[in-house]
């Protein structure tokens, strides 16, 4: 599952899940990740670390099927997600320096793995994508998501990507400021040891420095109450009233951007819980990802009817629903 090797200080972690063509978090990854990594920060000969996927992409978000223990009051659901919540907090806050280098996408929990490093390097190749997509199914980023990546790039440049649940290129998130760097494939781990060895990454997050203010100002300027507003507009006008994680999601924004990062961390996690034990997310997240994967493999079919293969098919009409 986890692949270490310590050379000239610096640890190099490489997650490989087995028998999986993609990395997912999971809940035996989480604790995996977190001993590993508590491990090499008691290591006085361990200076820094990296944390990247033996796979061609970094890692594809959470298995939904970690989300099946997620039971019981809205109170239970968040003990739960504090689970992953804690142990990325405890990476963010080891003491040494920890560059997240990503071969390819990093999506849900995958980017909030590496929001939670103090360093984000991706591989430019075809095809990769970064963001929080969790609001296509009903729910909203719930490791640390909605506190970090307001902080890292402003309310006003999250609040959509997370609202639209937008996948960025490695370029385009660099432009956002999600990521530091993007190098050719090659050059990904020799680039991520050249930051460590300069003394490029900081051991300490920014919103844990005194003094922190969000890029952009904090939920109360006004540039930024208008861009709640703006965000708020678009997520209804979409469809948003229908779903409970949009409000959810824009109070995990508003009340946790005005509280230090831990209280912030601690609300995400609640207005999870509460999101998560009402029906709608289960509903989504059983027809949009679930059913979805079983017709795509066709995976059941009319009973005692013979399979037909159709050669030519003729539409009438021109409209929305004709033209498809």
């Amino acid at each position: 599952m986890l692949n270490t090797e310590i050379a000239d200080g610096i640890a190099l972690i490489a997650i490989d899940l087995p028998g999986r063509a993609m990395n997912v978090m999971d809940w035996p990854l989480v604790a995996a990740l977190d001993g590993e990594v508590s491990r090499l920060a008691a290591d006085p000969a361990v200076t820094g670390i990296i944390l990247t996927s033996a796979k061609s992409a970094f890692l594809a978000g959470a298995d939904l099927a970690m989300l099946e223990v997620l039971t019981g009051t809205p109170a239970d659901i968040a003990a739960r997600i504090a689970v992953m919540g804690d142990a990325f907090r405890r990476m963010e806050t080891c003491g040494k320096p920890i560059v997240a280098a990503a071969p390819g996408t990093a999506l849900g929990a995958g980017l909030e793995l590496m929001l939670a490093c103090h360093f984000r390097i991706a591989a430019d190749v075809p095809g990769a994508v970064f963001g929080l997509p969790e609001i296509r199914l009903g729910l909203f980023p719930g490791a640390g998501g909605t506190q970090r990546l307001p902080r890292l790039i402003g309310i006003e440049a999250a609040l959509p990507l997370m609202l639209e649940g937008r996948a960025l290129s490695p370029a385009a998130a660099l432009n956002a400021g999600i990521l530091d760097a993007v190098v050719p494939p090659e050059d990904l781990i020799p680039a991520a040891r050249r930051a460590l060895a300069e003394g490029r990454v900081p051991a300490q997050a920014p919103w844990d420095r005194k003094g922190f203010s969000p890029p952009g100002g904090g939920p109360s300027t006004p540039r930024i109450m208008d861009a709640f507003s703006l965000a708020n507009g678009r997520a209804q006008a979409a469809g948003g009233h229908t779903i409970p994680a949009v409000p959810a999601l824009l109070s995990c924004v508003y009340e946790g951007l005005r509280l230090p990062i831990d209280t912030g961390l601690r609300l995400e996690r609640k207005l999870f819980g509460t999101v998560f034990a009402r029906p709608e997310p289960r509903a989504m997240i059983r027809t949009l990802f679930f059913a979805k994967q079983a017709a795509d493999k066709l995976a059941r079919r009319p009973a005692g009817i013979p399979p037909h293969k159709t050669r030519t098919l003729g539409i009438i009409g021109a409209g929305f629903m004709g033209r498809g």
